[in-house]
């Protein structure tokens, strides 16, 4: 969503989140999170959503927020976990990646699943914290390196 709001290149606003991300988790290498970047923003051209890229991927963003995969209410914070402390299964492969936002756009575009509610950002999110801050830090040309 950076890439098609902010005057970046993809791989700066990559290796600005590889930074962020890995203060917290296990390194990224910012290539992968390009990669993945880069199909999704392939699959939105293939499907030609032209100016409703941004709405979907703000879609993915509050789905992927808010609710687990099978559909669970997500609970941000809890008393004694957090849905930050990160998780013992790796993030699955690039192609499974792939294919979870293709089926994201599927549901999306059938009605199952709705889009965000009008003026949803993440960064507004009260219990969002050091994510909600890591999303609104610009990327600099500087993150490339």
């Amino acid at each position: 969503m950076d890439f098609l709001t902010a005057n970046s290149s993809l791989s700066s606003i990559a290796s600005k989140y590889s930074r962020g991300l890995a203060d917290r988790y296990e390194l990224i290498h910012p290539g992968i999170i390009e990669s993945v970047a880069e199909e999704k923003l392939r699959t939105l051209a293939e499907i030609e959503a032209a100016e409703n890229a941004v709405v979907i991927l703000n879609a993915f963003i509050f789905r992927v927020y808010k609710f687990h995969p099978d559909n669970r209410p997500r609970k941000m914070t809890g008393l004694f976990t957090s849905e930050f402390k990160g998780s013992k299964v790796p993030i699955p492969e690039h192609k499974e990646l792939t294919k979870m936002f293709k089926a994201f756009i599927f549901s999306i575009r059938s009605n199952v699943y709705n889009y965000a509610p009008p003026g949803w950002s993440i960064i507004e999110e009260p219990e969002v914290g050091w994510l909600g801050e890591l999303v609104a830090e610009p990327s600099s040309i500087f993150d490339s390196f």
